[in-house]
């Protein structure tokens, strides 16, 4: 197709080119066409690099070479928005931040969901911090004192032994089955010593089996187990979609339903591209029998629409903000009728949490540049909390320590989010070329916006969720925002 003379280029999901000397980049620039238009809710993922690839693809040249770029300014940006950045630093990257988004408005056209709101119905947000069960206590500070884990720490490690210290941590979180599984896979074949696994199969009480999992083993499982008995005991016709990143904790999932006898259906990696809309049409309609939607969001995280569900729960946490953003919305979508409540897990004190404020720090930058105007406070943590991914911190809740935030943690309205929903009453409209994007009330999460939403601790009299109080017992700490238009 490269002898064929196209009119006009049109990339569905152009956050992908987010790199262009990858394939699908070079393929695309090498056709012959001048026009070319990019489609994406999230222009900026993970860093300024990647927004500086989209735009080099659709307008080549005017943000000048990548060296030009990152000096003039993604490094000023970056620098002010770091807690210890000088007073010159702070106005500098301003600056180059309003310059950047004055640059490329000329050719971005911004649409947020705001448009759309007014006409869903309203979606409750919920972040639970579950309690860490004593076997994944033991194991976690186990595999911190490991050598593989300091010499990662001292940077004398080679090649993917941190990718690994991570991928350890994420599957203890999720469940010790999981971890087992690879112990076990590890001493089978004999490679276990001096490896990150070593020692740890003693830590198993002698009994244990991956095959016949426990639920009393994980945290999250407890609650997650604990909210699907109560919304199929006091909402018998709802549905649930459940989203795990791992084919692995799928099937954990997956035995717990069968334990329970919940019915469910499933799309995944391995799932034919031929059945998975006809799986998604039958899971939607009000015949349905199946109770539950187990989705990996890898495989269906963009474009499934699944409002036959009005409840969503992310059970484990990826790196790249949107990837979760993508997931939670396939049930809030035109269509749904119901209100709907998205509940996103996370371990305590673990890695888990460092992900996700991670994940904050991504967003506050995405809204620095794309939507300025976005409050500049709180919107990033400092280099040395971001590296502390390997600690284990005995505390309700890290991420609102961080905040030293007052709050009565009782879920009580802050003074910040009364004062925001007065300014943003009257939404500003979005049609226009540019529209009016100092007053557009982008929800990019970051601190500041953390500070806005409900704050409860574990110990609080009622969540005011009638599900949520069902499973109090293993919840140590929730942020809960609601969206609607009747709320703005």
């Amino acid at each position: 197709i490269q002898k064929v003379e196209f009119g006009l280029i049109i990339c569905d999901e152009g956050h992908r080119l987010k790199n262009s000397s990858i394939k699908t980049s070079s393929a695309l620039s090498s056709l012959s066409c001048n026009r070319r238009i990019i489609l994406t809710g999230t222009p900026v993922q993970n860093d300024l690099q990647e927004f500086y690839a989209i735009i080099e693809f659709v307008n080549p040249g005017i943000l000048g070479s990548t060296t030009a770029y990152r000096k003039v300014y993604e490094e000023p940006i970056l620098r002010s928005r770091q807690p210890s950045c000088s007073e010159e630093e702070r106005v500098l990257g301003e600056e180059r931040a309003a310059e950047l988004s004055r640059l490329t408005g000329m050719f971005i056209l911004r649409r947020t969901q705001e448009i759309i709101n007014r006409y869903l119905p309203p979606r409750l947000e919920w972040t639970l911090f579950c309690m860490p069960c004593p076997l994944q206590q033991k194991l976690y500070k186990h595999l911190l004192c490991h050598n593989v884990f300091r010499a990662c720490l001292q940077g004398v490690t080679q090649g993917s032994a941190h990718l690994a210290c991570i991928t350890a941590l994420k599957k203890l979180c999720n469940h010790p089955g999981l971890l087992h599984v690879t112990v076990k896979e590890r001493t089978d074949r004999g490679c276990v010593e001096s490896s990150l696994y070593e020692g740890l199969a003693d830590l198993f009480p002698e009994s244990y089996s991956s095959a016949g999992f426990n639920t009393s083993d994980s945290g999250k499982l407890l609650v997650l187990s604990d909210l699907l008995s109560a919304i199929r005991q006091l909402s018998p016709s709802d549905r649930v979609v459940l989203v795990s990143n791992y084919t692995q904790t799928l099937d954990l999932l997956q035995d717990l339903c069968v334990q329970a006898g919940y019915t469910f259906c499933r799309l995944d990696g391995q799932t034919p591209t031929s059945q998975r809309q006809r799986l998604v049409d039958s899971f939607n309609s009000p015949y349905s029998q199946s109770f539950l939607f187990l989705l990996s969001s890898k495989a269906g995280g963009v474009g499934l629409n699944l409002i036959g569900a009005s409840h969503l729960v992310l059970y484990d946490i990826d790196w790249n903000p949107a990837n979760d953003i993508q997931a939670m919305a396939r049930v809030w979508r035109d269509g749904q009728k119901k209100t709907v409540h998205i509940y996103r897990l996370l371990t305590a004190g673990t890695i888990e949490e460092r992900i996700f404020q991670r994940q904050v720090s991504k967003q506050g930058l995405s809204g620095t540049v794309v939507d300025l105007g976005k409050a500049a406070e709180h919107t990033s943590f400092s280099t040395s909390e971001l590296r502390d991914l390997f600690s284990l911190t005995d505390t309700p809740c890290l991420t609102h320590d961080l905040l030293s935030c007052s709050c009565s943690t009782d879920g009580s309205v802050n003074d910040m989010e009364v004062e925001e929903v007065e300014h943003v009453s009257g939404r500003p409209c979005q049609l226009g070329r540019q529209g009016d994007r100092r007053g557009a009330a982008q929800k990019h999460l970051s601190m500041s916006e953390l500070m806005r939403w409900r704050h409860f601790s574990g110990d609080t009299h009622s969540f005011s969720d009638p599900y949520l109080d069902h499973a109090r017992s293993h919840i140590t700490f929730v942020f809960q925002t609601t969206s609607s238009h009747t709320a703005q």
